[in-house]
């Protein structure tokens, strides 16, 4: 369980009112124990927060563990409800925090990003039908709707949760967008090879590797049954590339879905950083938001110019620019060994074909 140091006191009287408020944020839950940790939170603790992971800004010193049942039967005596949440998928290291804090200046958006709860249900839906695993399905059912009954309390009366998953999470999608059948998507991506450039850097490869080989690779290989089982038996460039073909067929699947038909809008991350003004007004528009061109220009000049996830770094499209011609010089025998190996991969396997050209 993530947390720091929980009080594992009587939840009773600061949880009376969990289903109404999201002063007490569910970060995570843990079946096999039977607890869940929640973290005290405000208005300005989710602005804050970077992402609400290790990195949350909590309002107040400690985390809560509570029993998941207690928890379970408060929210049904409270009456928690479905309510419909917003989400932006994307394809990682993409812009897709920046996007976020833009989007959640709108006082009828509340942004939460990355909630570790999602990662866990993501992870273990993956092995929800392994031979002893020890969640049954009913079961991570339940939690699945606790946690998005719990995601999608905001602060005011009509405002929507915009809840940016971590870009690992696809698997999730299918299921986050009809839990109520009113949700609406952004999904952010950026081409493979600048994908490829992004994360071949040095303070990216670590995390290459260690989400293939904590499950990414055995995504692939249910896919493409053989493939090599060990992170050892790819390269850099492979291991991103493989990264970006699973994104972005997790996107594709949805994206084919009737089902979901109009729900769904797709924008690329340069495209936004060419045009911001325009771009950010068509998904205001399309997430049911009219913040009026004022407010826009306002939320514009109060992000423009910096990181993020570092305000005290300088960002814009030319900085972007700079850093990827850079990084494209020095990596490029790694970036071109991703793209070949990707285009193998789309010639060989119709489960990846035309992936490239469809997020181009």
């Amino acid at each position: 369980m993530s947390g720091s140091n929980p009080d594992t006191s009587d939840p009773g009287g600061p949880l009376r009112d969990i289903a109404g408020s999201p002063a007490w944020f569910l970060r995570d839950v843990d079946p096999i124990t039977d607890k869940a940790v929640l973290s005290p939170m405000d208005e300005s603790s989710y602005r804050a927060s970077i992402f609400l992971d290790n990195r949350i800004k909590r309002a107040g010193s400690r985390d809560l563990a509570v029993d998941l049942e207690a928890l379970l039967e408060l929210a049904t005596r409270s009456g928690m409800s479905r309510r419909p949440v917003h989400y932006l998928f994307h394809i990682g290291h993409c812009g897709s925090t920046l996007l976020s804090r833009l989007l959640g200046d709108c006082d009828g958006l509340m942004a939460l990003r990355e909630p570790p709860v999602l990662m866990g249900l993501s992870r273990s839906l993956r092995r929800l039908q392994e031979p002893g695993f020890p969640i049954a399905p009913e079961r991570w059912e339940t939690l699945f709707e606790l946690s998005l009954c719990c995601l999608g309390r905001t602060w005011k009366p009509g405002q929507t949760a915009l809840v940016k998953p971590t870009s690992h999470a696809g698997n999730l999608i299918p299921r986050l967008l009809t839990f109520t059948g009113e949700e609406r998507a952004v999904m952010l991506y950026v081409g493979l090879e600048t994908y490829l450039t992004a994360m071949l850097r040095p303070e990216m490869r670590r995390e290459t590797l260690l989400f293939a080989r904590d499950f990414r690779i055995g995504d692939f290989n249910r896919l493409i049954p053989g493939s090599p089982d060990s992170a050892d038996g790819f390269s850099p460039g492979q291991l991103a590339a493989m990264s970006w073909l699973l994104h972005a067929r997790e996107m594709a699947l949805a994206l084919d879905d009737p089902s979901l038909g109009g729900r769904i809008r797709t924008l690329d991350f340069d495209r936004f950083l060419a045009s911001p003004e325009t771009t950010l007004d068509d998904v205001f528009d399309f997430l049911g938001q009219q913040p009026g061109s004022d407010l826009l220009a306002d939320i514009l000049v109060r992000h423009r110019g910096h990181s993020a996830k570092d305000p005290q770094r300088p960002f814009d499209a030319g900085w972007r620019q700079e850093e990827l011609t850079a990084a494209r010089q020095t990596y490029a025998a790694d970036i071109e060994t991703g793209l070949a190996w990707a285009e193998q991969i789309d010639k060989d396997n119709a489960c990846f074909r035309g992936l490239q050209a469809r997020f181009a």
